[in-house]
């Protein structure tokens, strides 16, 4: 089967190093939702190695590496369930990773039909999360709820959780009027918002902690 649509490999150290069986004698190295383990925590350090979003290498295989496997099942096109199967394994060691649109400079990316946010330097994606952008449905007296596509950039943010009349927004960042990149406790790999760019909260963390999307960024949303 050919490279994944948008993927490249992220190089050899990647490289694809064969199916892999599980069998009764190594079923504990298999990473499991809802669990800690070395299993876990390898699995971590091999998606943070290709740019993932994980949180921390901590071992246990909550919301943060459930939105991450979301992530890497987008990039191969494979059904988004966030759990490890050997399929997902196979992937991961070869080592695909979105592209980037753009050849240089520093910004932030949106892909709204696989609904992706990368962070890119230079033309390199550095750093891949789960988002989830507007539905398309009608709300508010006639209005639909769509991403704005477009080049923008980061017109002001907020450190703290604003509260809107559509909801909470954790650590706006807005990019074109009241459309924000924001942290939400419901981040599913599927559009959902009401037009705004969705992450979880720890992503939200990382873009702030990381300078990666500072007043005056980039955001490319197509």
């Amino acid at each position: 089967m050919g490279a994944a649509v948008g993927a490249v490999p992220a190089g050899a150290a990647h490289a694809d190093r064969g199916p892999h069986k599980v069998t009764h004698r190594h079923q504990a190295d298999v990473p499991k939702p809802g669990t800690t383990s070395a299993a876990n925590r390898r699995l971590q350090k091999e998606l943070s190695a290709l740019g993932y979003f994980t949180g921390p290498w901590n071992g246990y295989y909550g919301p943060d590496m459930a939105q991450a496997m979301f992530a890497v099942q987008k990039v191969n096109g494979l059904k988004t369930n966030a759990r490890w199967s050997e399929e997902v394994d196979r992937k991961i060691r070869r080592g695909w990773v979105p592209v980037a649109r753009s050849t240089s400079g520093n910004l932030v990316e949106v892909d709204l039909q696989r609904q992706l946010l990368m962070v890119v330097r230079g033309g390199k994606v550095v750093k891949v999360f789960n988002t989830s952008g507007g539905n398309g449905k009608p709300y508010g007296g006639g209005k639909i709820a769509t991403t704005p596509r477009g080049v923008f950039t980061v017109q002001r943010q907020v450190n703290k959780v604003e509260k809107s009349p559509l909801g909470e927004l954790y650590r706006p960042k807005y990019f074109h009027g009241g459309y924000a990149i924001h942290g939400s406790a419901y981040v599913p790999p599927r559009p959902a918002s009401h037009g705004c760019v969705r992450v979880s909260y720890e992503a939200m963390n990382w873009l702030w902690k990381s300078g990666s999307l500072p007043v005056g960024g980039r955001v490319w949303i197509y």
